[in-house]
């Protein structure tokens, strides 16, 4: 499996000889929803703290427990959506292959976030134990959050990991839809070029701003 990080190309054109297998894919969205769920955790457990340190521990032990359910919701969600994207634009450029395909190659795409969501988790944690963030104002702790070093760090390794991503979706969709790479380019290249011009928005806004 690890072959599709150095070499996308060679890899998903052994795969598409093989009957489709959907357990792999299954397994690297449920590690990566793992450790989003452990970062949730971490900086909802913080806003708990500066937030809700009035309310009884029930309600934010519940309002905590939404959350998580939502975010264990939301990696399944994204894996359907990205691929839904992909198998819609290429579609428009003649793409051909079943959409269980589609989803079992999109899922070998997120491997790269897994070294993301790791370092994350441990930018988080550093964030959260050397920086003050007894604020009473959401608004306030977002910004200040935002702005923070490890934050910052966070989202430039997201972007970078990201680009990876992409790499490895491109020949997802050369061999899963029969695109040309020229197409399978402009098909990951639309939406993930949104989602870069977003987190580079973002990072701008956490360094350009005072």
């Amino acid at each position: 499996m690890l072959e599709v990080l150095s070499d996308p190309g060679g890899f998903f054109e052994e795969k598409i000889k093989e009957e489709i297998d959907l357990k792999p894919p299954y397994a690297v969205i449920g590690i990566v929803t793992l450790l989003t769920l452990i970062n949730a955790f971490i900086l909802m457990r913080e806003l708990m703290e500066n937030l809700l340190s009035d309310v009884p521990t029930i309600v934010q032990l519940i309002v905590i427990t939404l959350g998580l359910m939502v975010t264990m919701a939301s990696g399944m969600i994204v894996w359907l959506m990205i691929s839904g994207l992909f198998y819609v634009f290429s579609w428009f450029l003649a793409g051909q292959g079943k959409f269980t395909r589609v989803l079992e190659f999109v899922a070998y795409g997120f491997l790269p976030f897994i070294f993301s969501s790791a370092i994350s988790m441990v930018l988080m944690i550093s964030m959260c134990s050397f920086s003050d963030f007894a604020m009473n104002d959401p608004q306030t702790i977002e910004k200040a959050m935002l702005k923070s070093p490890y934050m910052i760090v966070s989202n430039a390794i997201s972007i970078i990991l990201a680009l990876w991503s992409a790499n490895i979706w491109v020949f997802a969709m050369i061999h899963s839809r029969s695109l040309s790479i020229k197409n399978a380019m402009i098909t990951v290249g639309i939406p993930i070029g949104l989602y870069l011009i977003y987190m580079l928005y973002t990072l701008y806004q956490a360094i350009g701003q005072p």
